[in-house]
């Protein structure tokens, strides 16, 4: 008998089997792909290549205007949205989910030159064609923590419209710090 056949019936002589928990009956499967395909149908407007106009807020009243190339698609069986962010000075590479066992979506930032990584959550409000995110990023600037939320407005044929807003654990109230109109390239 191997070692590792003694270690394991060892464990279930004196602590037994390890309890199954079942997922209760509202809680969806990961591998559920019809839920995740239906509910990524909502942000199908995103799909395309899209011109972008980029304007940052400063907190003390200032904007910086960039542009940037915003290249968005469909990857690993229409189970992501993949978007390549091209700007003067990063890149950003963001993949989108939907999650049958949370009932949220997930979306994924990675950044050139910086290690950290941004998960958002979010739901998407069929009402207003906004899709609504928020995460909470400890020690964003190495010092503080910061709270986002962003609304993609998704209403108009032919334009996006993307709100950041921002507070640091340091501050009262959350702030626009960015805000995102993005066209089709022709």
């Amino acid at each position: 008998m191997s070692r590792a056949t003694v270690l394991a019936s060892a464990f279930l002589l004196f602590w037994g089997p390890l309890p199954y928990h079942a997922p209760s009956p509202a809680q969806g499967q990961a591998d559920d792909a019809q839920v995740i395909f239906n509910n990524m149908k909502y942000l199908e407007p995103l799909v395309g290549n899209w011109n972008a106009v980029m304007r940052f807020h400063g907190r003390d009243g200032s904007t910086r205007e960039e542009t940037a190339t915003f290249r968005i698609s469909w990857a690993l069986d229409n189970t992501y949205l993949k978007q390549e962010i091209t700007r003067p000075r990063q890149s950003i590479l963001v993949f989108i989910t939907y999650n049958p066992v949370r009932a949220k979506y997930d979306s994924t930032y990675f950044y050139s030159r910086w290690a950290l990584r941004v998960t958002e959550t979010g739901e998407y409000d069929d009402k207003s064609k906004e899709f609504r995110t928020t995460a909470f990023i400890p020690l964003e600037d190495g010092t503080r923590d910061e709270n986002v939320r962003t609304i993609t407005k998704l209403a108009k044929t032919g334009e996006i419209e993307y709100l950041h807003y921002s507070r640091y654990n340091n501050e009262s109230t959350e702030v626009m710090d960015l805000d995102i109109k993005m066209t089709p390239m022709h």
